[in-house]
């Protein structure tokens, strides 16, 4: 999941006349990405991780899915698009975790639910739009799917199109979610209760405010490059009196890289 730290995006990029030529209705590839980050919101301690994934860009009338995710699924017009929403969390091995040290491993989880969307500009190399996300936390372990709670997420996002193959921008979000969200993470039950750590049940409510920028990049015909750094600022959260709570903030670093292998003939504007 998701010092203060000022991220800042060095050079001064000057706008250019975007391109307008038709593309493949469907692109296919692989790529791999890298991530930096805690354990959990609210860890001090950190893991990296290294994974593949495919690359996936459809461009049909209806329905888009590109690195801005899932478009137009349930309703679009100019200003307003009613979407899917995803996230996730990847597992932790609580060997490798001080706090958690004794207790079961925290599973991998994903993140769905319905967005909103609506844009504030139009016709511009600058895109603002204000989402509002609610989503369901559903852990994948050995005894199957399980729902582990609820998260809204609005956010603010700014994005400058410098040319079909540069973009930039950063993003202002926060997180409420249920007791049973934060729980999943949070929640020391009486069975790993110990000395130094208490029984806890955690509380709905604030669970932080992100500050992120990031960068996407066609640096090559075929080739995609996306990095983006993010600061949770975790202070005054409904789950801060935890024991597994270890300090105020959160810095996560993805870069990945990707290569498109196959391309549909049929071209789209």
């Amino acid at each position: 999941m998701k010092n203060r730290v000022i991220f800042a995006l060095t050079g001064l990029l000057s706008a250019l006349p975007l391109q307008a030529d038709p593309k493949p209705l469907w692109e296919l590839g692989i790529g791999t990405v890298m991530l930096h980050r805690p354990d959990y919101l609210g860890a001090n301690e950190e893991s990296f991780y290294l994974l593949p994934f495919p690359s996936i860009v459809y461009r049909g009338d209806f329905i888009k899915a590109d690195d801005d995710g899932i478009q137009g699924l349930f309703f679009s017009n100019e200003r307003l698009e009613l979407d899917i929403s995803g996230g996730g969390s990847l597992p932790v091995n609580s060997e490798d975790n001080s706090a958690r040290e004794g207790m079961d491993d925290l599973d991998p989880a994903f993140e769905l639910g319905p967005s909103i969307t609506y844009k504030f500009t139009l016709d511009s190399p600058h895109r603002v739009t204000g989402e509002f996300k609610s989503r369901a936390l559903i852990s994948v372990g050995d005894s199957g799917m399980n729902y582990e709670g609820w998260v809204l997420n609005p956010e603010l996002r700014w994005e400058f199109r410098q040319t079909e193959a540069l973009r930039w921008g950063a993003s202002l979000e926060a997180l409420y979610g249920s007791d049973d969200y934060h729980g999943f993470f949070h929640n020391v039950t009486r069975e790993f209760a110990t000395p130094t750590r208490a029984v806890y049940e955690a509380e709905a409510g604030y669970g932080g405010t992100a500050l992120a920028g990031f960068v996407r990049w066609r640096f090559r015909k075929d080739w995609n490059l996306y990095t983006a750094l993010t600061y949770y600022n975790l202070d005054n959260v409904s789950f801060d009196d935890g024991p597994l709570f270890r300090q105020n903030y959160g810095i996560y670093l993805s870069f990945a890289l990707s290569r498109t292998l196959f391309k549909s003939q049929t071209l789209v504007p």
